[in-house]
């Protein structure tokens, strides 16, 4: 679902960077590294750009899963 950056909150917007960045560091500490084009969505999850299913969907799609 794509939703326009005005339709969060900035409260929203914080905890969403907040979350990217959480999830970020433990992937860091399991000696993982996120690809160039999961960062951008994560960017534009956390603006508010789309929702949290849509980022899910963006990352299955990338690895060949089922959305």
């Amino acid at each position: 679902m794509s939703i326009k950056k005005s339709d969060i909150s900035a409260s929203e917007r914080e905890l969403r960077k907040r979350t990217v960045a959480d999830a970020a560091h433990s992937s860091a500490m399991e000696g993982l590294t996120a690809g160039a084009e999961y960062r951008a969505d994560a960017v534009a999850y956390a603006a508010g750009e789309f929702d949290v299913d849509e980022l899910g969907r963006r990352t299955r799609t990338r690895w060949g899963l089922p959305a």
